[in-house]
């Protein structure tokens, strides 16, 4: 099976970029192979909302479609998240989801190749929650309530299952601005910018 396909702007550090005390990671990812595939937990506790949680390894260049199809999963009207890297999570208002796609997929080159935001879709209410969450390194969090149409979506875009796989944020990185790569590129500021503008509770009329 091929290498996993990374965002242009993360590669996997040497032993001269960090602390000694990382050097056994690197050795280990050295070791490790990363793939596209999905690894998935069964939820069996009641009190939560959620029946499995599943992260999906995606070569970069297809994200965007895996992501829209993703979308699917949940209903027709939901919310968009985002925030910086390691920053607090901002909540759009539920709004039609195919309006939320349309503008996230005006973003979609910053969306898919800065590694210094993150951003999805959630829909959650009383007794359910669904959410698509692609993290900062560009693979994707899911949590859903029907797990045979997730694995039908996984099946559709010949992503296998694994019981274990290996994902980038486990090991040590490097990672650049997307401007520095793209100079027609949004810089993770203004993007986020955008999408505080656009989603916002707080800027909603």
């Amino acid at each position: 099976m091929p290498s996993l396909e990374l965002p242009k702007t993360t590669r996997f550090a040497e032993e001269q970029e960090v602390p000694r005390s990382y050097w056994d990671k690197i050795a280990a990812r050295r070791e490790a192979h990363f793939v596209e595939g999905f690894v998935l937990t069964e939820v069996e506790d009641p009190e939560q909302l959620f029946r499995f949680y599943a992260e999906v390894n995606i070569n970069n260049s297809r994200l965007w479609e895996v992501f829209v199809h993703l979308a699917a999963m949940l209903p027709d009207v939901c919310a968009c998240l985002f925030c910086p890297y390691e920053g607090d999570v901002t909540y759009g208002e539920y709004q039609e989801k195919e309006l939320i796609l349309a503008i996230l997929g005006s973003l979609q080159k910053e969306l898919t190749e800065d590694c210094r935001l993150e951003f999805g879709l959630i829909y959650n209410d009383e007794s359910t929650l669904t959410e698509i969450y692609v993290a900062e390194s560009k693979y994707v969090k899911i949590w859903g309530v029907d797990r045979q149409h997730f694995e039908k979506l996984m099946a559709q875009h010949d992503i296998p299952y694994f019981e274990e796989m290996q994902f980038v944020d486990g090991f040590p990185k490097v990672v650049v601005p997307l401007t520095t790569l793209d100079e027609e590129a949004k810089s993770t500021e203004e993007t986020l910018d955008l999408l505080e503008n656009v989603f916002a509770l707080n800027n909603q009329q």
